[in-house]
């Protein structure tokens, strides 16, 4: 299996999302010169950290495959992704889990899964905490320090994944029974105030872009008491199919805590449970990758109901109970076999579809469009823009105009921030200049657009794009060009 796994994760494509945050860290690498205050130049909706590993991996990529080379630079980040499970597969196992075959229950449940949650804020999360958990344990307590610096990286990775400090706390607390306060405070503090120092000094927007996140992403905005049945038949669909071990490791975490209910580690475990769902609960989206935050204490829970178990006398053909372990390595696999393998299974092969349908439309422009002697680019885009069309920077600093999009007559929350007009500023000036074409995510101007036009603002954008540019191709984007 673990052959298979490894080359399957490294061949399948990065999703969307993650194209997103790789092409706007590339337009900080390439554009702007000004290391280290340049990683988070260009606003990408999730916080420095997010910011922090895709300019890494953009760094690293780029020094050995050229960047129109996507094909094989996808290679190398999904490698060096797999090695990052690998090392913190190793180190959890080792430390923490401390039972047969815990190591391959760990790298399994990072890898098979839906690939929409591969390399997500999510994802990178669940691994930091992973390691920090397994540096709490270390008997040289210098290490302890790393790991409560780590744990603030796991709140900057993405707001939400604050949720993970308190699980990752709990899963040392049920399997070590106490925790380096002191030392693992000092390095958790320090590390958030070098943060705060850099907030003012490096990256100026650092504090205002994560104030910003979940105004834009209409956190606290749903109907809560509505939302609850969206959440659990959501979290019932993420936990049975789209991240499995989470729906494995959950059944049996309950059972256990039934049978300890009393006991403080039970409290501990439901805590860690509770905790993700409220999160979940609040975010009101339901996305697949938001769910994997469930992964750390259902793998907590799944080897706590394996190490309680008693031993069945040898010789006897009935399944042992303490073999759950691997009975639940070979379920995970037979479903990514059947559901993710790359481009076979079924929801590989409509990756598959939808990745070759891109590719096409963005080569085709490429082809068509001679971006390369443009100095700058509008994108009107979802953010995808950046990753897929080459050697063109962004004219703005949201290549996902999103501040301009998510505002609405009942969101003023978003008009009145200061970003918002400087947004609004930067387009309006880019359109009304001498510049050439504005790439865009569908028709701008009728209702039902992505961009919208229920807003002042972005009806003025549509009246000067009818009056200045005209549409030259439709298709997975629309290109827009300036009337000569």
């Amino acid at each position: 299996m673990f052959p298979i796994l490894c080359v399957g994760s490294i061949l399948s494509p990065l999703t969307n999302d993650v194209r997103i945050f790789y092409g706007v860290e590339y337009l900080d690498w390439k554009y702007i010169p000004d290391f280290p205050s340049n990683i988070n130049y260009f606003f990408e909706i999730k916080p420095i950290m997010n910011h922090v590993i895709n300019y890494f991996l953009v760094v690293i990529t780029n020094l050995f495959i050229p960047f129109s080379n996507h094909f094989a630079q996808e290679i190398l980040i999904k490698f060096i992704c797999v090695a990052a499970v690998i090392f913190a597969s190793w180190i959890f196992a080792r430390n923490v889990l401390k039972i047969r075959y815990s190591f391959l229950l760990c790298f399994a449940s990072l890898l098979m899964c839906l690939n929409v949650n591969i390399a997500q804020s999510e994802w990178w999360g669940i691994i930091l905490a992973m390691v920090s958990c397994a540096l709490f344990m270390e008997v040289k307590n210098y290490w302890h320090y790393l790991a409560g610096a780590l744990l603030i990286l796991v709140l900057l990775v993405k707001g939400t994944t604050g949720c993970l400090i308190i699980s990752a706390i709990c899963v040392v607390l049920i399997f070590q029974k106490s925790i380096d306060w002191v030392r693992g405070g000092i390095g958790f503090i320090v590390t958030g105030f070098l943060f705060f120092v850099a907030s003012q000094t490096i990256w100026l927007t650092m504090l205002s872009d994560i104030w910003l996140a979940p105004i834009l992403s209409h956190v606290g905005e749903y109907d809560m008491i509505a939302h609850i049945g969206v959440t659990v038949i959501a979290t019932t669909i993420a936990m049975s199919i789209y991240i499995p071990i989470v729906g494995i490791g959950t059944i049996y975490s309950a059972i256990w805590i039934k049978n300890h209910i009393h006991e403080k580690e039970s409290k501990l475990l439901i805590l860690s449970f509770f905790i993700s769902l409220c999160v979940v609960w609040g975010q009101g989206e339901s996305f697949a990758y938001q769910y994997f935050i469930f992964v750390l204490p259902a793998v907590a829970g799944l080897v706590l109901y394996e190490r309680d178990t008693p031993k069945e006398k040898k010789g006897k053909l009935k399944l042992k109970r303490e073999n759950i372990i691997t009975t639940s390595i070979v379920i995970l696999f037979v479903m990514w076999v059947l559901l993710y393998m790359p481009f076979v299974s079924f929801y590989g092969g409509q990756e598959k579809t939808m990745n070759d349908f891109f590719w096409q439309q963005s080569n085709d422009i490429n082809n068509k469009f001679n971006f390369i002697n443009e100095t700058n680019i509008l994108f009107l885009d979802t953010g995808s823009g950046p990753y897929y069309f080459h050697d063109v920077n962004s004219s703005c600093r949201y290549p996902a105009p999103l501040i301009l999009q998510r505002a609405n007559p009942n969101r003023l929350i978003v008009s009145n921030q200061t970003q918002y007009w400087d947004e609004y500023n930067c387009v309006i000036n880019y359109m009304n200049g001498e510049n050439t074409y504005i790439i865009a995510d569908g028709p701008i101007g009728p209702e039902d657009s992505w961009f919208g036009s229920d807003t002042t603002e972005k009806q003025e954008i549509i009246k000067v794009l009818k009056n200045k540019f005209t549409n030259v191709h439709s298709g997975g984007w629309e290109i827009y060009k300036r009337v000569d």
